[in-house]
Protein backbone atom coordinates (compact mmCIF):
# COMPACT_ATOMS: atom_id res chain seq x y z
CA UNK A 1 0.00 0.00 0.00
CA UNK A 2 2.83 2.46 0.84
CA UNK A 3 4.45 1.82 -2.55
CA UNK A 4 1.19 2.71 -4.29
CA UNK A 5 0.94 5.95 -2.32
CA UNK A 6 4.47 6.83 -3.33
CA UNK A 7 3.64 6.10 -6.98
CA UNK A 8 0.55 8.32 -6.81
CA UNK A 9 2.58 11.16 -5.23
CA UNK A 10 5.25 10.93 -7.91
CA UNK A 11 2.69 10.82 -10.72
CA UNK A 12 0.58 13.73 -9.49
CA UNK A 13 3.68 15.74 -8.57
CA UNK A 14 5.04 15.22 -12.08
CA UNK A 15 1.71 16.27 -13.60
CA UNK A 16 1.60 19.35 -11.36
CA UNK A 17 5.16 20.33 -12.35
CA UNK A 18 4.30 19.85 -16.00
CA UNK A 19 1.16 21.97 -15.66
CA UNK A 20 3.13 24.67 -13.85
CA UNK A 21 5.79 24.57 -16.56
CA UNK A 22 3.14 25.00 -19.27
CA UNK A 23 1.59 27.81 -17.21
CA UNK A 24 4.98 29.55 -16.90
CA UNK A 25 5.54 29.26 -20.66
CA UNK A 26 2.11 30.73 -21.38
CA UNK A 27 2.71 33.48 -18.78
CA UNK A 28 6.03 34.37 -20.32
CA UNK A 29 4.43 34.46 -23.75
CA UNK A 30 1.58 36.81 -22.72
CA UNK A 31 4.01 39.06 -20.74
CA UNK A 32 6.15 39.35 -23.85
CA UNK A 33 3.07 40.48 -25.73
CA UNK A 34 2.55 43.38 -23.26
CA UNK A 35 0.01 41.86 -20.83
CA UNK A 36 0.26 43.22 -17.29
CA UNK A 37 1.65 41.12 -14.44
CA UNK A 38 -1.71 40.53 -12.68
CA UNK A 39 -3.38 39.19 -15.81
CA UNK A 40 -0.32 37.09 -16.61
CA UNK A 41 -0.36 35.53 -13.09
CA UNK A 42 -4.07 34.84 -13.43
CA UNK A 43 -3.51 33.10 -16.76
CA UNK A 44 -0.65 31.09 -15.16
CA UNK A 45 -2.86 29.73 -12.37
CA UNK A 46 -5.75 29.05 -14.75
CA UNK A 47 -3.52 27.07 -17.10
CA UNK A 48 -1.91 25.11 -14.22
CA UNK A 49 -5.25 24.43 -12.51
CA UNK A 50 -7.04 23.42 -15.70
CA UNK A 51 -4.16 21.13 -16.59
CA UNK A 52 -4.29 19.32 -13.21
CA UNK A 53 -8.11 19.05 -13.25
CA UNK A 54 -8.10 17.82 -16.83
CA UNK A 55 -5.57 15.12 -15.95
CA UNK A 56 -7.68 13.91 -13.00
CA UNK A 57 -10.90 13.83 -15.04
CA UNK A 58 -9.24 11.97 -17.89
CA UNK A 59 -7.64 9.49 -15.50
CA UNK A 60 -10.99 8.67 -13.84
CA UNK A 61 -12.80 8.44 -17.20
CA UNK A 62 -10.17 6.22 -18.78
CA UNK A 63 -10.00 3.93 -15.70
CA UNK A 64 -13.80 3.50 -15.67
CA UNK A 65 -13.84 2.80 -19.39
CA UNK A 66 -11.09 0.21 -19.04
CA UNK A 67 -12.87 -1.49 -16.13
CA UNK A 68 -16.17 -1.78 -18.06
CA UNK A 69 -14.37 -3.02 -21.17
CA UNK A 70 -12.50 -5.61 -19.13
CA UNK A 71 -15.71 -6.87 -17.50
CA UNK A 72 -17.39 -7.19 -20.91
CA UNK A 73 -14.47 -8.96 -22.54
CA UNK A 74 -13.36 -11.03 -19.58
CA UNK A 75 -16.36 -11.70 -17.28
CA UNK A 76 -15.57 -13.30 -13.95
CA UNK A 77 -16.79 -16.90 -13.62
CA UNK A 78 -19.66 -17.41 -11.20
CA UNK A 79 -18.55 -18.78 -7.87
CA UNK A 80 -20.38 -21.95 -6.94
CA UNK A 81 -21.05 -22.20 -3.25
CA UNK A 82 -19.66 -25.45 -1.97
CA UNK A 83 -22.08 -27.53 0.02
CA UNK A 84 -20.28 -29.45 2.77
CA UNK A 85 -20.56 -33.19 2.41
CA UNK A 86 -22.15 -35.08 5.31
CA UNK A 87 -18.93 -36.95 5.98
CA UNK A 88 -17.06 -33.65 6.15
CA UNK A 89 -19.30 -32.17 8.84
CA UNK A 90 -17.79 -31.91 12.28
CA UNK A 91 -19.11 -34.52 14.71
CA UNK A 92 -19.33 -33.54 18.35
CA UNK A 93 -17.22 -35.81 20.44
CA UNK A 94 -18.89 -36.71 23.69
CA UNK A 95 -16.75 -36.92 26.77
CA UNK A 96 -16.70 -40.05 28.92
CA UNK A 97 -18.71 -38.27 31.61
CA UNK A 98 -21.41 -37.36 29.08
CA UNK A 99 -21.51 -40.95 27.80
CA UNK A 100 -21.83 -42.30 31.35
CA UNK A 101 -24.60 -39.82 32.14
CA UNK A 102 -26.47 -40.83 28.98
CA UNK A 103 -26.14 -44.52 29.83
CA UNK A 104 -27.39 -43.85 33.35
CA UNK A 105 -30.46 -42.12 31.91
CA UNK A 106 -31.13 -45.10 29.65
CA UNK A 107 -30.82 -47.56 32.54
CA UNK A 108 -33.09 -45.43 34.74
CA UNK A 109 -35.69 -45.30 31.97
CA UNK A 110 -35.53 -49.06 31.45
CA UNK A 111 -35.87 -49.64 35.19
CA UNK A 112 -38.91 -47.35 35.40
CA UNK A 113 -40.58 -49.06 32.44
CA UNK A 114 -40.00 -52.54 33.86
CA UNK A 115 -41.25 -51.49 37.30
CA UNK A 116 -44.41 -49.94 35.85
CA UNK A 117 -45.00 -53.09 33.81
CA UNK A 118 -44.63 -55.31 36.88
CA UNK A 119 -46.95 -53.12 38.98
CA UNK A 120 -49.60 -53.04 36.25
CA UNK A 121 -49.39 -56.82 35.78
CA UNK A 122 -49.69 -57.38 39.54
CA UNK A 123 -52.77 -55.16 39.82
CA UNK A 124 -54.47 -56.74 36.83
CA UNK A 125 -53.64 -60.31 37.84
CA UNK A 126 -54.22 -60.24 41.62
CA UNK A 127 -56.97 -57.63 41.93
CA UNK A 128 -59.57 -60.31 42.66
CA UNK A 129 -57.44 -62.16 45.17
CA UNK A 130 -56.06 -59.50 47.53
CA UNK A 131 -57.53 -56.56 49.41
CA UNK A 132 -56.76 -52.96 48.52
CA UNK A 133 -54.43 -52.60 51.50
CA UNK A 134 -52.59 -55.81 50.66
CA UNK A 135 -52.31 -54.70 47.01
CA UNK A 136 -50.54 -51.55 48.15
CA UNK A 137 -48.17 -53.63 50.29
CA UNK A 138 -47.54 -56.03 47.42
CA UNK A 139 -46.65 -53.19 45.05
CA UNK A 140 -44.29 -51.76 47.66
CA UNK A 141 -42.65 -55.19 47.99
CA UNK A 142 -42.18 -55.38 44.23
CA UNK A 143 -40.50 -51.95 44.26
CA UNK A 144 -38.09 -53.23 46.94
CA UNK A 145 -37.37 -56.35 44.88
CA UNK A 146 -36.86 -54.30 41.70
CA UNK A 147 -34.45 -51.95 43.48
CA UNK A 148 -32.17 -54.92 44.12
CA UNK A 149 -32.21 -54.80 47.90
CA UNK A 150 -30.35 -57.44 49.86
CA UNK A 151 -32.75 -60.35 49.43
CA UNK A 152 -30.93 -62.43 52.06
CA UNK A 153 -32.31 -60.10 54.74
CA UNK A 154 -35.46 -58.79 53.04
CA UNK A 155 -37.74 -56.13 54.47
CA UNK A 156 -40.80 -57.45 52.65
CA UNK A 157 -44.19 -57.14 54.30
CA UNK A 158 -46.44 -60.21 54.09
CA UNK A 159 -49.79 -60.07 52.28
CA UNK A 160 -52.77 -62.37 52.28
CA UNK A 161 -54.23 -63.95 49.15
CA UNK A 162 -57.33 -66.06 48.59
CA UNK A 163 -58.40 -68.64 46.02
CA UNK A 164 -54.87 -69.10 44.64
CA UNK A 165 -52.72 -72.21 44.80
CA UNK A 166 -49.03 -72.44 45.58
CA UNK A 167 -48.44 -73.09 41.89
CA UNK A 168 -50.23 -69.83 41.06
CA UNK A 169 -47.97 -68.00 43.48
CA UNK A 170 -44.87 -69.61 41.94
CA UNK A 171 -46.02 -68.70 38.43
CA UNK A 172 -46.61 -65.12 39.56
CA UNK A 173 -43.10 -65.04 41.03
CA UNK A 174 -41.53 -66.40 37.84
CA UNK A 175 -43.31 -63.78 35.72
CA UNK A 176 -42.05 -60.98 37.96
CA UNK A 177 -38.51 -62.44 37.99
CA UNK A 178 -38.48 -62.81 34.21
CA UNK A 179 -39.70 -59.23 33.71
CA UNK A 180 -36.64 -57.82 35.48
CA UNK A 181 -34.16 -60.08 33.65
CA UNK A 182 -32.58 -61.28 36.89
CA UNK A 183 -30.30 -64.32 36.65
CA UNK A 184 -30.58 -65.50 40.25
CA UNK A 185 -33.89 -67.25 41.02
CA UNK A 186 -33.11 -67.62 44.72
CA UNK A 187 -33.97 -63.96 45.19
CA UNK A 188 -37.50 -64.33 43.83
CA UNK A 189 -37.91 -67.51 45.88
CA UNK A 190 -37.08 -65.53 49.05
CA UNK A 191 -39.41 -62.78 47.88
CA UNK A 192 -42.33 -65.22 47.52
CA UNK A 193 -41.54 -66.96 50.81
CA UNK A 194 -41.53 -63.64 52.72
CA UNK A 195 -44.47 -61.94 50.97
CA UNK A 196 -46.80 -64.95 50.77
CA UNK A 197 -45.62 -66.53 54.01
CA UNK A 198 -49.07 -67.78 54.99
CA UNK A 199 -49.65 -69.51 51.65
CA UNK A 200 -46.09 -70.91 51.39
CA UNK A 201 -45.36 -71.60 55.04
CA UNK A 202 -44.99 -75.35 54.42
CA UNK A 203 -42.69 -74.98 51.40
CA UNK A 204 -38.92 -74.70 51.52
CA UNK A 205 -37.01 -72.20 49.37
CA UNK A 206 -35.57 -74.91 47.10
CA UNK A 207 -39.07 -76.29 46.51
CA UNK A 208 -40.40 -72.82 45.64
CA UNK A 209 -37.48 -72.36 43.23
CA UNK A 210 -38.21 -75.68 41.52
CA UNK A 211 -41.89 -74.86 41.08
CA UNK A 212 -41.40 -71.36 39.63
CA UNK A 213 -42.09 -72.61 36.10
CA UNK A 214 -43.72 -75.96 36.75
CA UNK A 215 -46.36 -76.77 34.14
CA UNK A 216 -49.90 -76.75 35.49
CA UNK A 217 -52.63 -76.35 32.80
CA UNK A 218 -55.40 -75.73 35.32
CA UNK A 219 -53.63 -73.02 37.30
CA UNK A 220 -55.23 -69.57 37.49
CA UNK A 221 -51.98 -67.71 36.85
CA UNK A 222 -50.13 -68.96 33.80
CA UNK A 223 -46.50 -68.43 32.79
CA UNK A 224 -46.03 -65.22 30.81
CA UNK A 225 -42.92 -65.03 28.64
CA UNK A 226 -43.41 -61.25 28.50
CA UNK A 227 -45.51 -58.99 30.71
CA UNK A 228 -45.42 -56.31 28.04
CA UNK A 229 -48.19 -57.36 25.70
CA UNK A 230 -46.82 -55.21 22.89
CA UNK A 231 -43.44 -56.94 23.04
CA UNK A 232 -43.67 -59.93 20.72
CA UNK A 233 -39.96 -60.36 20.27
CA UNK A 234 -38.96 -61.47 23.72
Amino acid sequence: MKNKYHEYIIIYLSVAIGCFAIGLIVRATVVAQGVDAFSANTIFWLIAGLGIISYCVLTIAIKGLLDKTGKLLFPKPKQVKEVPKPEEELVKQLSLDEIRAEKQKELALQYTEKLNTAIRYTQETLALYVSDADMDLLCENIEIYAAGSDLNTPTFKPVKVKDLTTVDICHFGWNIWNNFDVTDQWGIARFLKAVFEEKLKDMELKTIKKKLKIFEPNSTIQIEESLNKTDDTK
